[in-house]
């Protein structure tokens, strides 16, 4: 930018520059008292005074025409804001080197391809009555999409329109570009060290989400192909950073304003993906919003169909990353399906997933297929729960439906048996995949638990059927052992900060209903009683509060929830209605628990919520 000022301005000075001088007409060459006499006026080559004025000790002054001045005037200026542009020059130099920035001359080619931009943004909101859609035909070639008769509506609009904004999408080309010259870092959010300290954090973290996060081994390289992807590596690194509170804010910030400005980007890749997958694994009060994005986002871009091109066999590596990065996705939307409480946004009955065993074969049995397999399993048995028994958290189990639901706890302990030892030991999270599976297993049959106890009132449990107490007792079963786990395995402990949200929803899901159910008396003294209940959630408290992360970290909110349930639980005087939570926190009688599903509401955006930031 200085560059170019300066050289405009000392062009223009020049005789053969870009700014010619004007030409100024006859030039006055007599001094004021020659030409007031009339007679001729000698003066020297040298500046004055001229011969008679010199002999008679007159004063000589020659009259300059105004344009002259005008000219020695622009002359000053122009010598002036060069020589100030120059100083300025030297001082962002001196001060891009003190900071370790790239040289100036690097940020012209950014300006360039900015301004364009900027122009054709401002001269889009001249007219409030302009049309929306650009008037076609768009002088563009477009391929064909499909050669046969029949093709999807959203293709036949694309061709007879050529209207790419209609357009399915596609991904982005995946030459490198340079966004490390205008990122957050080089505009000094936060320093470069901080960022490369935060970079390698993550690549332990990425782990807990299989290792596909993040493909690049080296900062440079992730900055200069995705600001996005480094905003969400460098949040998500410092959320889990003792004294990364701070920087967690500004990283933060600065990732939903990437997220928000590229909501309507036509053009996007895999780093697109990768970053909202991981907020939506670790931010937790924005999963929700992420989580939705990056599936519709996928489906744009296909990323749903790379199984069937993986499964033809000698396919793109780009295409088993797609399909990888898909997998993810129905994860997680199953497991945000579960504790919200919502319909899953990806079936799944569609073949790629039900062929897992499949997909591993035809990878080789690696690590990461294995992980992602025995989740798209598990959450195959619960989403049939879900398609058979409904939604509606009022509707009750018929009697005659509970073999059915013994059928899919069967198909649970099924699971187990293939899963439960199958997944080998990881070199960063040691053997959170082995103990994670385990943790899902007993997650998986108290959730289950949870359709029989719908519309049943607090009045009825102690006349509850038989087969009502028996799901009771495997209900408390499981969410204790899913409280020892979390405690007493060692890589279970460690993984507390790191681990995805959704495992803390597990542990806080279980702690909530043995304290609601230690508090009525569900299902009998003998099953739950309140002394061990505030054993073991004490103990998990303990093992939250023992973590090192960001004050924001959620593991902090869960302990300061969790103690303030186990009060209500020590006290005799206070009712199963006065539980912290939605449920009669506002004193309202009326809003007091009056179902046993109830037992089971989490409450999730209730912790979900990083208050202190």
């Amino acid at each position: 930018m200085f560059d170019s000022m300066s050289n405009r301005v000392e062009s223009s000075g020049q005789p053969g520059g870009a700014v010619p001088r004007p030409a100024m007409g006859r030039q006055t060459k007599a001094c004021i008292t020659c030409r007031h006499l009339k007679i001729k006026c000698v003066m020297p080559d040298t500046a004055g005074p001229c011969r008679r004025c010199r002999n008679r000790g007159l004063e000589c002054r020659v009259e300059k025409h105004p344009q002259a001045i005008m000219l020695e005037q622009t002359d000053r200026w122009r010598n002036d804001v060069s020589g100030r542009v120059q100083q300025l020059q030297t001082a962002v130099d001196v001060l891009l080197r003190m900071s370790n920035l790239p040289a100036l001359n690097s940020y012209a080619q950014t300006l360039a391809g900015v301004e364009p931009g900027l122009e054709h943004e401002k001269s889009g909101h001249g007219s409030e009555e302009e049309d929306t859609l650009p008037p076609a035909p768009i002088l563009r070639p477009v391929a064909p999409v499909d050669d046969s008769i029949y093709s999807l509506p959203i293709n036949s609009l694309y061709e007879v329109t050529r209207l790419p904004t209609l357009g399915a999408g596609h991904a982005s080309p995946s030459t490198p570009r340079n966004h490390q010259s205008h990122d957050f870092i080089t505009r000094g959010l936060i320093s470069e060290a901080v960022a490369e300290s935060l970079f390698t954090r993550f690549i332990c973290l990425d782990y807990f989400c299989y290792g596909l996060m993040c493909p690049y081994s080296i900062l440079r390289d992730l900055r200069a192909n995705s600001p996005m992807l480094t905003a969400a590596v460098c949040a998500v690194a410092a959320l889990h950073d003792p004294d990364g509170s701070s920087v967690f804010k500004i990283c933060h910030a600065e990732y939903q304003r990437l997220v928000m400005g590229s909501m309507f980007v036509v053009s996007q890749s895999s780093d697109t993906i990768r970053a909202l997958i991981i907020g939506a694994y670790w931010l937790a009060d924005i999963s929700y919003t992420l989580l939705g994005h990056a599936i519709r986002l996928a489906m744009r871009l296909n990323y749903h169909l790379a199984y069937y091109a993986v499964m033809k066999g000698g396919a793109e590596q780009e295409d088993i990353i797609k399909a990888r990065l898909w997998y993810i996705l129905y994860i997680h939307d199953h497991q945000s399906s579960i504790f919200n409480g919502r319909p899953a946004l990806i079936s799944a009955s569609e073949e790629p997933h039900q062929q897992w065993e499949a997909f591993i074969r035809i990878n080789e049995n690696q690590e990461v297929d294995l992980r992602m397999s025995s989740q798209i399993a598990l959450y195959h048995i619960t989403s049939k729960v879900r398609d058979v028994f409904g939604g509606d958290p009022s509707q009750g189990v018929p009697n005659h439906s509970l073999p059915q639901l013994r059928g899919y706890f069967a198909e649970l302990d099924r699971w187990y048996m293939i899963w439960g030892n199958r997944m080998p030991r990881n070199a960063y999270v040691g053997w959170f995949p082995r103990d994670g599976a385990i943790l899902n297993y007993h997650f998986a049959r108290l959730h289950l638990c949870s359709y029989i106890f719908r519309g049943l009132s607090l009045g009825s449990l102690p006349s509850a059927s038989v087969e009502v107490q028996e799901f009771g007792r495997t209900a408390v079963t499981s969410a204790g052992a899913v409280l020892s786990l979390a405690v007493e395995r060692d890589d279970l402990r460690s993984a507390l900060v790191g681990m995805p949200i959704y495992y803390h929803a597990m542990i806080n899901f279980a702690a909530v209903f043995l304290i609601k159910a230690a508090k009525i008396g569900f299902p009998d003294s003998t099953a739950v009683n309140a002394p061990t209940v505030l054993s073991q959630v004490n103990d998990c408290v303990r093992a939250l509060r023992a973590q090192n992360a960001s004050s924001q970290h959620l593991v902090y909110h869960l302990a300061n929830g969790l103690e303030g349930y186990m009060k209500v639980l020590s006290d005799p005087n206070q009712d199963v209605s006065m539980l912290p939570g939605r449920t009669g926190a506002l004193g309202d009688n009326a809003s007091t628990l009056s179902t046993a599903d109830s037992i089971f509401m989490l409450d999730t955006f209730d912790l979900f919520s990083y208050v202190n930031m």
